[in-house]
């Protein structure tokens, strides 16, 4: 930033410009509003980054529970499966499950009548000397198909025997660990209730085992009511795992519900159960630790960026901000200079520092030019202001109404100044020239071409000559000298006050606009001759026009019939002659007004392209 020079005429802004220190020095006397430091941005970017942090970490934290808790759990259930289906195995072995089941649920107390396989068990001896003892199955050799047969009492002693058997010595095996139990529930519409459930956090080797079960016919509806997934075995008759939180006691359990058939039908389920609060006390307090330690990372890091970003960012946007509102007081680029260029950065804001600056330079330059170009606009626009008065000058303001005619012209120019001609004037006592010519162009240019146009025509008809030949003495004058290949269409028309006969020549102008005292206004379609200045040695036909006491001619340019609306509709002649014939007129002033009125109506708030001038005459008679 020591020098910025856009182009040849751009201005130096440089250390060592004297002149631009003075005006900086001047400049600095000057009150500028104050710019408060704004810090919303800052704000709104940390906003930003805390969201984002925090998403980030609560998603994390998330992700990491759930993972924790999906493998502790998944291998927890490689562990129960193979306990529950050997438990299964064990009860499926017993033929007439549920001949025992509908026993245990008629006598409670048959969940008490410890009998175990010792001969010392007084039960025991009197069960084996009914049922001897078959080793081969490894349980008293009773026929399952005749148990009703058996007297009571050795019925009594074989389902106390099997209750032991099962689920005081084999389950016992099963959940002799920590946090495990299992529960044995009758799901059938008429019982509930049936099971034993076994505390494996509680170490049983030598502990009572009445403390720790619950024996036979307690009330087990709310694990009914809280375990979905048994309702889920008892209908499909598969095994599932079920994740719960009690809300008993709130603590957290993972099941495998295991169904237990009679004849085909889920009499009862096998459920092991394991207690996993504490771990997930555990993993939840890690992860606060986790979030913990991660939320003050990210927040140190988060200060950290957005001191990066206030250094990189947020300062250099601020001076290039004050830097813009001093340049809108002050309008040296010098100021501009003197505050920026300690921006070091390599980035977009030095980038954006440097543009600043520089258009800062070329406000100044161009501000410059715009003064320069205002002064010569305002030049010109005088100089337009004075063409145009000179051309109104130039062309007849006042219009005679003798007694034998009146006559009346207007022009109006697209630009300040036009290139339409009209013209009249007395050849003699007895004839008057009459002249309309519309030049190639606008503006200046046209206007001294019509106005060579005007002189020539004029000098030419007062020699006497006729109307052909004063087109084409002016079109060889025009000709002989036209560099710029410009032309211009012309009437020229001598009127005889005697008569009313007009002799006319045109030069590629309009078909004049005719209107007698017995008819309607109609247009006249002459025989036109080439333009003046297009081509020397051209020769123009004559033609008469006679009008009668009352008749009246109007000539015009193209900027009448050509005059466009909106839609790019042209006006045309036909609705000139409409326009006429649809009001009386008859003063030459009224035929112009109309067609002026007529013309406004059409084009409404479209521009104006080209000039519209009107020449018209009427004959009163002698």
């Amino acid at each position: 930033m020591g020098k910025i020079n856009t182009s040849e005429n751009a201005v130096n802004i440089e250390p060592g410009n004297e002149q631009n220190k003075e005006r900086y020095k001047e400049k600095r006397r000057t009150r500028l509003p104050k710019v408060r430091r704004n810090r919303k941005l800052l704000v709104h970017v940390g906003l930003i980054i805390g969201v984002i942090f925090l998403i980030v970490i609560g998603v994390t934290a998330v992700i990491l529970v759930k993972e924790n808790i999906r493998t502790y759990l998944k291998s927890k259930e490689e562990y129960m499966r193979p306990l529950a289906d050997r438990q299964l195995i064990n009860i499926l072995n017993s033929p007439n499950i549920g001949w025992f089941i509908d026993r245990w649920e008629a006598d409670h107390s048959l969940a008490y009548l410890y009998v175990d396989k010792d001969m010392e068990n007084p039960y025991y001896q009197e069960l084996v000397q009914v049922i001897p003892y078959d080793e081969e199955n490894a349980r008293p050799g009773y026929d399952p198909d005749h148990l009703d047969d058996l007297p009571p009492r050795i019925q009594d002693l074989l389902a106390g025997y099997l209750y032991t058997d099962i689920y005081m010595e084999q389950m016992l095996s099963c959940v002799l660990m920590q946090n495990l139990s299992c529960l044995e529930v009758d799901v059938s519409e008429e019982h509930w209730g049936t099971g034993l459930i076994y505390m494996g956090d509680l170490y049983l080797e030598e502990q009572d085992l009445d403390e720790y079960s619950t024996g036979l016919g307690d009330d087990y509806s709310y694990i009914l009511d809280e375990m979905e997934g048994i309702k889920k075995v008892k209908e499909t008759g598969t095994s599932t795992f079920e994740r719960f939180e009690s809300p008993r006691d709130g603590s957290y359990y993972y099941t495998f519900i295991t169904p237990i058939f009679d004849k085909g039908e889920v009499r009862a389920v096998q459920i092991l159960i394991y207690d996993w609060s504490n771990y997930h006390s555990t993993v939840i307090k890690n992860a606060l630790w986790i979030v913990g330690i991660s939320t003050l990372v990210l927040a140190l890091a988060a200060v950290l960026l957005l001191y990066f970003i206030n250094r990189s960012a947020i300062r250099p946007l601020g001076k290039v901000q004050r830097g813009v509102r001093d340049y809108m007081v002050t309008k040296d680029s010098w100021r501009v200079y003197e505050q920026l260029k300690d921006i070091k950065q390599r980035n977009e804001f030095g980038a954006l520092a440097d543009d600043v600056t520089q258009m800062a330079v070329e406000i100044d330059r161009y501000t410059e030019e715009v003064k320069n170009l205002t002064k010569d606009r305002e030049r010109v626009e005088a100089e337009l202001s004075l063409a145009a008065d000179i051309q109104k000058g130039f062309l007849p303001g006042e219009f005679p109404e003798a007694a034998d005619y009146e006559i009346y012209a207007s022009m109006n120019p697209a630009k300040e100044v036009g290139g339409d001609l009209y013209d009249f004037f007395d050849i003699d006592p007895t004839h008057v020239g009459l002249v309309i010519g519309d030049v190639s162009g606008k503006g200046v240019p046209a206007s001294l071409f019509m106005m060579i146009a005007k002189v020539l025509i004029r000098e030419y008809a007062r020699t006497g000559a006729s109307p052909s030949e004063v087109l084409a003495r002016a079109n060889q004058t025009l000709c002989a000298n036209n560099k710029n290949d410009m032309f211009v269409t012309a009437w020229f028309g001598i009127l005889d006050r005697t008569t009313g006969k007009i002799l006319a020549a045109s030069a590629g102008h309009e078909f004049p606009i005719m209107h007698s005292a017995e008819g309607g206004f109609t247009l006249v379609k002459d025989r036109h001759g080439f333009v003046l200045g297009g081509m020397e040695m051209t020769k123009y036909r004559e033609y008469e026009l006679e009008l009668g006491k009352g008749g009246i001619l109007l000539v015009y340019t193209d900027g009448a019939p050509e005059a466009t609306n909106a839609n790019d509709e042209l006006f045309g002649t036909d609705r000139m002659l409409e326009a006429l014939n649809s009001s009386p007129c008859e003063h030459p002033r009224e035929v112009i007004d109309t067609i002026d009125r007529a013309i406004s109506e059409f084009v409404k708030d479209a521009p104006q392209f080209d000039d519209l001038t009107m020449l018209c005459v009427r004959y009163k008679g002698q």
